[in-house]
């Protein structure tokens, strides 16, 4: 299978919970070191992300929501077939579990084989911003920290 298809298409592409686990845990840092701007309401970043010791990349982005300024996605995906590993959602709806349990407020997916990213695990922090909660999905995906290089501004 060619690369481009790879890109486009991660439907035909699994991988193992150890796998997933492993890529998630390798020390990454970013390819660039411009400064970026949080996405403002309803817009998106996207930047590219490097485990150099193990020469893979991978795509972050975050994602704000364009009703409610205080919702938004971190995710974390594999670079050459786009397979998400990693993604923080900060809401105040809810979200259902494949075994029926609910879980109220900010959650966070982690791939496994089973059920990909369907099932979701509880995540909140005290008195945390949009900014916190950036900083704490970084630290989950493993990148290094004096490399975030994210301008965060409050809006009114």
């Amino acid at each position: 299978m060619d690369e481009e298809k790879l890109n486009n298409n991660n439907q035909n592409f699994k991988m193992t919970t150890e796998e997933a686990i492993k890529l998630i845990d390798m020390l990454k840092e970013r390819v660039t070191d411009t400064t970026l701007e949080f996405p403002k309401v309803g817009a998106k970043l996207e930047f590219d992300v490097y485990a150099k010791r193990e020469g893979t990349k991978f795509i972050v982005s975050i994602r704000r929501g364009k009703i409610n300024k205080e919702k938004c996605t971190y995710q974390g995906r594999t670079y050459l077939n786009n397979i998400p590993l990693l993604r923080l959602d900060i809401t105040n709806s809810f979200h259902i579990n494949s075994d029926g349990t609910k879980i109220c407020g900010n959650h966070l997916h982690i791939y496994n084989e089973t059920n990909e990213m369907r099932d979701a695990i509880p995540f909140d922090i005290n008195n945390a911003d949009l900014y916190q909660y950036c900083l704490e999905f970084f630290k989950k995906f493993n990148i290094l920290q004096d490399n975030y290089g994210i301008l965060y501004q409050i809006e009114l």
